[in-house]
Formats: structure tokens, C-alpha cells, sequence
């Protein structure tokens, strides 16, 4: 029914991501963070509206990114180990695997387990997104990207797998003469 989003814990960020999953270990997301609000947060959202910005957003950004990942086609995954420490969320995009760090507070350059993650060469991960608060910017392999560019993150299609479409032009060539159009223009 789509209420819930499940997110797999990985054993190790290498593709095909499906194959490491831990299927005893994961996070639940809803699938309408609007209901997570409402259901979770209390009155919360009407001292937001007011400003006070100081109510801790961290569990309802992620809720967020989940939900607009899974909207723009890709099945997300997250990564925690005792050695490397935990990473919010980890994608496939074609055969590359892509770690994903959502950061709803003011230190969004600080992100040790993902710096972990980078540095293990066999994972040959190559790229990475940290989504912020903050603008544009790019830091060796880290992307920073504001919170609402999620929306911009689309999985990697391989050729021939686009959906099929049906071309109709014809159709508009071998109308009627006056077909489409309404009675004041025929006249």
C-alpha cells in the first residue's frame, strides 16, 4: 500500500546492492512524511510555523530523503558497522554505488563514517552527496547539495530500458482539414 518504505541495512556497499542486505536489519520510513508529522511530531509543526527552528528535524529530513529517493526510482539502502560507523543512506545507480548523508543541522561538513566509507579502496566509491542546509559545493568526491535537490537525484537508466512510447504524429498529418480546431477558428 506504500506506508511504510523499507531500508535495508547493506553488509558492504558493492553492487548489486540487493545481494547484501540484511534483511533482519532495517529502517522503516513512511511513505508520506506529511502523516509522520502529523502522527509523531505532536504540536511541533505550529511552533515551526511560528519560527522556533529549534525542534530536532533530523529523523523527519532523512524521512524525507527516503521518501524522494524512492519516488525517483531508486530502492535505498543504508550502511552501519561497528568499524566505519553508520551512513545514512546508500543507492545504486547503475553499477555505481553512490552514499547519500543527510545532514539537517549546522555541521554538515563533518561526516566521519561517510569519510570512512570513501576511503576503503575495494568499494571503489567514487562519489558521494551530503544533503544540507547549505549551497552548492564540492569537496574532493563529496557533493554538498541542498535539502530540496533530492528531487534531482535520478538513478542511472541503461540504454534500452526506458519506458515505451508510442509515436502519434502521424495521426495529426492524415487529420481532417478543420479537425482540432474550434467552430470560430473554421470560420
Amino acid at each position: 500500500a506504500g506506508v511504510a518504505l523499507p531500508c535495508y541495512n547493506v553488509q558492504s556497499p558493492v553492487a548489486p546492492l540487493a545481494a547484501n542486505e540484511k534483511r533482519s536489519l532495517l529502517k522503516l520510513f513512511m511513505g508520506d512524511t506529511g502523516l509522520l508529522c502529523s502522527a509523531a511530531m505532536g504540536n511541533a509543526q505550529f511552533a515551526l510555523l511560528q519560527g522556533d527552528l529549534e525542534v530536532n528535524l533530523g529523523s523527519i529530513t532523512e524521512n524525507i530523503v527516503a521518501q524522494e529517493l524512492t519516488a525517483q526510482g531508486f530502492t535505498p539502502h543504508y550502511f552501519d558497522s561497528k568499524r566505519y560507523g553508520e551512513v545514512d543512506f546508500v543507492v545504486q545507480s547503475g553499477s555505481r554505488i553512490i552514499p547519500v548523508e543527510v545532514k539537517s543541522g549546522n555541521d554538515w561538513t563533518r561526516h566521519k563514517a561517510l569519510d570512512n566509507m570513501l576511503r576503503v579502496e575495494d568499494w571503489n566509491l567514487g562519489q558521494a552527496y551530503v544533503l544540507c542546509k547549505g549551497n552548492i559545493a564540492q569537496d574532493g568526491p563529496v557533493t554538498y547539495l541542498p535539502l530540496y535537490m533530492a528531487m534531482f537525484l535520478r538513478p542511472e537508466r541503461l540504454p534500452g530500458s526506458m519506458p515505451f512510447t508510442v509515436d502519434l504524429s502521424a495521426l495529426h498529418a492524415s487529420a481532417p482539414a478543420g479537425a482540432g480546431q474550434n467552430a470560430s477558428e473554421r470560420m
